[in-house]
């Protein structure tokens, strides 16, 4: 067993903000420096009002079980104001949801988290349909109950420990569940119930503490022209002293999910209606529609606080993008306080978000407004990428700003740090894109887009040429709007400015469909390989998130002209898989290529033909051919090193080398056999030295001696230094690299908690 040597490392944000799905707010209600917001792939957040900044909850969250990074749900406590709730889960069919607790507000004062869990007994996602409605646990002392997505309703008389389903409830899939006095209520999909296209109802009261459940009425339905399933669902709710309101939404006719078509998630709402049900300790009025505002959208939203309720619409599509209105007399009268840029303010603080560089939309997937129990000037919303407050809601004009400050829960799919040239780090992104940091501590403008200042979007893979590292490649999408399009960006100035390769045609009927439909909106584009010399390109054009063999094409003039590159067995015949090519960083007419089942790949004709070589001893039958962070592997080229490579290949760390005199591969295993690499990159080996000319530092996670834990080693693993502590885990790792200029410093692309560096302690 090698012995692991633990230093001590320091990790900090590239700061991005915001950037993900934040998807519901929590204020305690009497203590006023208690707030928390929960998203759906960056766990919770907790607001610090000393210094204004969002401070996450999930750095100790490991990939051994991340269910804490998606919650769907959170409750606090009204006695106890440090107490914190969570239920989260992933989709992962041998694992149900988890309830995590914390007695110290989810994090302590030194900075450790101290949360205790609890299985739950169904299965929970946060990053799946319905992660936008309302709250679906509810905490009274020691009794706590959970509305499923899919099980049911439950309920749990010793803080969770243990859980009996609550076999009187007659539906399954659930959107919240509150309780107010004697009236416990429960927001459903109206599954269930359903008789053919019409869902049944989807709100339900009970009297007796859960012992039988009656439906609420619900507000007048009109049918939704080309919808595959009718009927209003409850999304969220709020109380006053006096009535009940409720936000229903329905499905439009492009739901594309056609069931569970509420909140964000099925990509069209309709026939949105607000409800109010004057309320006593025994009984819920007639619903009164008192919808703001009726048209071809849904509301999601409400929150009713200082004798005012708000809520707003989601996808209302076409006009000026989404609404918030206020009411200062319950209901009957309303105020738009916010609406495209004609109505209400919106104060950019991150250049990423402005209309000019999202096809002029400003806001989306807004399901939750909260106003702030304690400052009645004060409101939050949401959005798909981050959160929104105005201190001034009671004014003739709303002022709303971003505040993500602290907030890093964007999805990064590849980190590269180039050797040289003006960008520090090169950033490819989930749905923003790319960034391009010239300073590792301050934020990109708008880095991916073209000169319009639209954005592509979610880019899987980028290279460049060392000699020239001004010249970049990405495989991109378009962004939602159609304002790009989809497939190869070049810049010839480092990142400062982009422009798009034409789609390639005559390559035959399928290859030129398949490339017309990565033109279309958010289409993955494929895999990129840039020669060494800066003239090459070879493209694996993606179907889907599979690069196969089929579609893999090659231009020898910078992208003015394509065509098919041959996938070769050892015996010349044609292979039928997949392949993610990767260039050699000093032989320019080289290139790799990695198989579906750990296969080997060469070119030495700059991409035309790849052949098939044998694989060294012991090389795992891994899948490399997909696009990265959907397959648990990383391969790194080496400059300055002709014909090296390591590959973390998940089973282990692997180091290859290719002689091209002899046309073939050797190569070993770094790690010990059980011990595993899921990620890796390579930085430079000393202070002040030279990264081209001399040993380099690999840097990967991974499990050695069977403890998960980020590392770095100077010999090819003959010592092993462990890089962090358990406190600093930061969810899934996607992506690592080392920097080649600083010593010591290293990136994480992470899919929960943005992208970070890490630099050792003095």
């Amino acid at each position: 067993m090698i012995s692991i040597k633990t230093l001590a490392y320091q990790y900090r944000h590239l700061p991005i903000g915001g950037g993900g799905y934040v998807t519901g707010f929590y204020f305690h209600p009497t203590d006023p420096d208690v707030m928390y917001c929960r998203t759906d792939i960056g766990g919770m957040y907790r607001f610090d009002y000393a210094a204004q900044r969002w401070i996450s909850l999930i750095d100790h969250v490991s990939p051994v079980d991340g269910r804490e990074c998606c919650p769907i749900s959170a409750a606090l406590d009204e006695t106890h104001p440090e107490r914190l709730y969570i239920a989260s889960g992933v989709w992962d069919p041998s694992k149900n949801g988890k309830l995590t607790v914390s007695d110290d507000y989810g994090r302590s004062p030194a900075g450790c988290t101290t949360f205790r869990s609890h299985e739950l007994p169904c299965f929970v996602h946060g990053n799946l349909h319905g992660r936008g409605a309302g709250e679906r646990l509810l905490v009274e002392g020691e009794n706590l109950w959970f509305s499923s997505q899919k099980d049911g309703l439950f309920r749990s008389d010793k803080e969770g420990k243990a859980w009996q389903k609550v076999e009187s409830f007659p539906e399954t899939g659930c959107t919240f569940v509150a309780k107010k006095g004697n009236l416990l209520l429960v927001g459903t999909e109206g599954l269930a119930l359903r008789e053919n296209d019409m869902r049944g109802n989807s709100l339900y009261a009970s009297w007796d503490d859960g012992a039988t459940f009656s439906p609420v009425p619900q507000p007048e339905y009109v049918p939704v022209e080309g919808s595959q399933l009718h009927g209003l669902v409850a999304q969220r709710c709020s109380f006053d002293g006096e009535y009940l309101y409720v936000a229903f939404s329905a499905n439009g006719a492009r739901s594309q999910n056609v069931e569970r078509g509420y909140t964000c998630d099925c990509g069209d709402c309709s026939c949105g209606r607000v409800a109010r049900y004057r309320f006593d300790s025994t009984s819920l009025g007639l619903p009164e529609d008192i919808t703001p505002e009726k048209g071809n959208w849904g509301f999601s939203a409400m929150d009713a606080k200082h004798g005012m309720l708000i809520t707003a619409t989601i996808h209302r599509q076409h006009q000026d993008g989404d609404a918030i209105y206020l009411s200062r007399d319950q209901g009957k009268t309303w105020k738009t306080i916010l609406h495209g840029t004609h109505t209400g303010k919106l104060a950019f603080r991150l250049s990423y978000m402005r209309p000019e560089y999202n096809g002029g939309s400003l806001v989306h997937w807004m399901t939750d407004v909260k106003i702030d129990p304690h400052r009645p000037d004060t409101a939050w919303f949401n959005t798909g990428t981050g959160t929104f407050r105005t201190q001034n809601l009671r004014d003739d004009v709303v002022v709303w700003q971003d505040w993500c400050d602290g907030m890093e829960e964007t999805v990064h799919i590849n980190v590269h740090a180039p050797a040289s040239g003006r960008v520090q780090v090169l950033d490819m992104i989930g749905d923003l894109g790319g960034f391009a940091f010239t300073d590792v501590d301050k934020h990109c403008e708008n880095s991916f887009a073209n000169e319009k200042g639209d954005r592509w979007i979610t880019c899987l893979s980028c290279d460049w040429p060392e000699a020239d590292p001004d010249h970049i490649i990405v495989a991109a999408r378009g962004n939602w709007t159609g304002r790009t399009k989809g497939g190869i960006i070049v810049s010839r100035d480092g990142a400062q400015s982009w422009s798009r390769v034409p789609t390639p045609s005559g390559l035959g009927d399928e290859l030129d469909a398949l490339l017309k439909r990565i033109e279309r909106p958010n289409t993955n584009a494929g895999w990129v390989a840039m020669s060494a010399d800066g003239q090459t390109y070879v493209w694996a054009v993606a179907e889907r998130i599979f690069l196969h063999t089929k579609n893999l094409i090659v231009s020898h003039d910078q992208g003015c002209t394509f065509r098919r590159s041959a996938v070769l067995d050892a015996n010349g015949q044609p292979v039928q898989g997949m392949m993610k090519p990767l260039a050699d960083r000093c032989m320019p007419n080289v290139f790799y290529g990695f198989g579906d089942k750990g296969e080997i790949y060469v070119s030495t004709d700059s991409g035309d033909t790849f052949w098939q070589k044998a694989a060294p001893e012991g090389f795992p039958e891994v899948h490399f051919g997909k696009v990265d962070c959907a397959d648990q592997t990383e391969i790194r080229m080496a400059a300055g090193e002709p014909g090296v490579m390591v590959i973390a290949t998940g089973e282990g760390l692997w180091k290859l080398v290719y002689d091209p005199a002899a046309d073939e591969f050797t190569g070993k295993r770094l790690t010990k056999e059980g011990d595993k690499a899921f990620c890796a990159g390579l930085g430079l080996g000393r202070p002040g030295g030279d990264y081209f000319t001399e040993p380099k530092v690999i840097y990967f996670n991974g499990v050695i001696n069977g403890e998960y834990g980020f590392y770095r080693t100077f010999d090819e693993c003959a010592t092993i230094e462990r890089i962090n502590t358990d406190q600093q885990m930061y969810g899934r790792i996607h992506s690592i690299d080392g920097d080649k200029r600083v010593f010591g410093r290293f990136f994480l692309a992470t899919g929960s908690s943005g992208l970070l560096y890490g630099i050792q302690e003095d």
